[in-house]
């Protein structure tokens, strides 16, 4: 397997993430597999922003863990990806060579094993456009460069990403056509990478969830914009008409929680979609929908908090949150994909749990999974489950009938000889209100139990839990979410040290899957990784199956790195640090 790290850094406002994005394109068409990490700030301009592209010749599962080539725009980018003494996030400072413009960039420390390579960016870019970010392309050129890549790939990109812009298309070519002769011209080859004419797709997790939705049929989505979960939304407003999906960006939660039961009520597939900030509104509505028992498809996108917390960072602290929302006890289904491909396939599953058991299903995703890229194989093909229906045949039509499993046959307003009430009261199998005069204790009773019991078949029919190298486990870790990729690489670097470990991915998180517990049983240590503070799937996992765990959380703010979770973990099992080979 042959790899490479490209960061570029700078500031809010610089460019960075185009130019990010603009790289990850070079690599998809040249055959290599990527995976990516967006880290940037709250602010429009300034302070300091990054993006990181790893790309391999073989599939990758994560950012990586190492640094090879840095695009600096800024010195503060040069000193803080060079200098092993800070430590943003984790990331690892750079061991390769540095591009870096010596016209604004000078009187800076060098560290050793770090090769300097400045490059007169914005001369160059002078050259041919007065437009500063002209100078981002300038860099990529000499990147490309660094890396042997075929430079016809990378203007091919450029006239993609600047085919209505006339003239940019040319001016930005022949920049960074200079940009890759002045790097040879001065320069050795960083690395050659091995390319191949091989079609690759790349998207992110928050639009691959949004195009599983598409897939599934979704034709109304409702929401106010809040971050991470924004990129759903985006991608829904920029190729939603062509797919004819109505997006409406409702005043706020309150409302898009609800304008989407209406319109599943209605018979059309909806969802909604926020951040825990804003999910914190709809409570109320997930209530609603239990009691009703419509369809519901919630997209949760986290970040940390509380409050607003930090905007432009990732954790997974909202699942107590989405277990707990709305009063009383009601069913819910709780999915949680580790992948950007597995945010595509869930959420597509998602719509038909929703409706075949009538009940709120979430998607559970994190600010990194929603906003990095990866290389996907996806699968459009779809089989539609609309559930029970009613049809006019019905001679005495109970919406709410209690039935064997707890599901009732769905009708949808104006649909002859199908009258009912949905209400958002308890009700008895004609939907109408117990508690009006005098409650009716046996009604409740059986309506509850009528809800709660659709989680018992859902149990029988729940997929086998996702495992990774538990064949001779002897330790298992167990992860849910955007951990997964860190968590798989990890446990490579430590089988290679002897270490015999396994991990359980947790992609239904409620209710859990009984074979959770086979897996678990026997082995010397079980630990439960997870991006917050308290361990929420820890405190889950151990109420569930009454074992002893041990956890290890991260909320920093930032995702987890292979290199540095395998040291944990050595650690916590064998009590003391033992270098991993990564």
């Amino acid at each position: 397997m042959e790899e490479i790290i490209v960061r570029i850094g700078g500031a809010a406002g610089d460019g960075v993430q185009s130019a990010g994005l603009t790289l990850e394109k070079t690599f998809s068409r040249s055959g290599l597999y990527i995976s990516t990490y967006n880290y940037y700030q709250s602010l429009i301009r300034g302070g300091e922003s990054w993006y990181q592209v790893r790309a391999s010749d073989e599939k990758v599962r994560n950012q990586g863990s190492g640094l090879d080539v840095l695009v600096a725009l800024n010195a503060d980018a040069l000193e803080r990806h060079t200098n092993r003494n800070i430590n943003e996030g984790g990331a690892s400072p750079l061991n390769g060579i540095a591009i870096y413009d010596p016209g604004t960039i000078h009187n800076f420390k060098k560290y050793d094993g770090i090769t300097y390579c400045p490059v007169p960016m914005r001369d160059i870019a002078l050259k041919f456009d007065a437009n500063p970010l002209l100078k981002n392309t300038v860099a990529l050129g000499a990147v490309i460069a660094s890396l042997g890549l075929d430079f016809n790939v990378f203007s091919g990109v450029i006239e993609k990403v600047f085919n209505k812009k006339g003239k940019l298309v040319e001016s930005n070519i022949n920049a960074a056509k200079e940009g890759y002769e002045y790097y040879l011209q001065n320069y050795k080859v960083y690395r050659k990478l091995k390319t191949s004419n091989k079609k690759l797709y790349t998207i992110g997790g928050g639009d691959a969830a949004a195009l599983g939705a598409i897939n599934a049929g979704m034709q109304m989505y409702f929401a106010y914009p809040m971050t991470p979960a924004s990129s759903f939304l985006q991608f829904v407003a920029t190729h939603g008409k062509k797919y004819h999906v109505f997006l409406k960006l409702t005043e706020d939660e309150i409302s898009a929680i609800n304008a989407a039961i209406g319109a599943n009520y209605a018979g059309v597939r909806a969802a909604t979609g926020s951040s825990g900030g804003g999910f914190a509104l709809m409570t109320e509505g997930v209530g609603l929908s239990a009691m009703t028992e419509v369809p519901l498809v919630i997209y949760e996108a986290q970040r940390p908090g509380p409050s607003t917390g930090l905007p432009t960072k990732t954790e997974q602290g909202d699942l107590n949150q989405v277990l707990g929302a709305g009063q009383g006890d009601m069913p819910r289904i709780v999915l949680a994909p580790g992948t950007v491909k597995e945010a595509f396939d869930l959420t597509k599953e998602a719509f038909n749990l929703a409706e075949r058991f009538q009940l709120p299903v979430f998607v559970v995703t994190d600010l990194y999974l929603a906003e990095h890229d990866e290389t996907v194989d996806l699968d459009l093909s779809y089989d539609m489950d609309r559930g029970l229906l009613a049809d006019a045949s019905e001679a005495d039509y109970k919406r709410y009938e209690f039935t064997e499993n707890g599901i009732s046959k769905r009708a949808f307003p104006g649909q002859p000889g199908l009258m009912h009430n949905e209400d958002s009261d308890e009700h008895n199998e004609y939907g109408a209100v117990v508690s009006d005069a005098i409650t009716d204790p046996t009604q409740r009773k059986l309506s509850m139990e009528k809800r709660m019991k659709k989680l018992n078949l859902y149990i029988k029919e729940m997929p086998p839990t996702p495992t990774y190298r538990m064949e001779d486990a002897e330790y298992v870790i167990i992860q849910w979410g955007s951990t997964k990729g860190a968590v798989e690489e990890a446990i490579d670097c430590m089988r290679k040290n002897g270490t015999k470990i396994g991990a359980i991915e947790i992609t239904h998180i409620f209710p859990m899957n009984h074979d959770i517990k086979k897996l678990i049983t026997g082995k010397k240590k079980i630990i439960v990784v997870e991006n917050n503070y308290s361990g929420q799937l820890n405190g889950l996992i151990r109420k569930e199956f009454l074992v002893d765990t041990q956890f290890l959380g991260k909320y920093d703010g930032e995702a987890f790195f292979p290199a540095d979770l395998a040291l944990s973990l050595e650690e916590m099992i064998f009590g003391k640090k033992i270098k991993v080979e990564e």
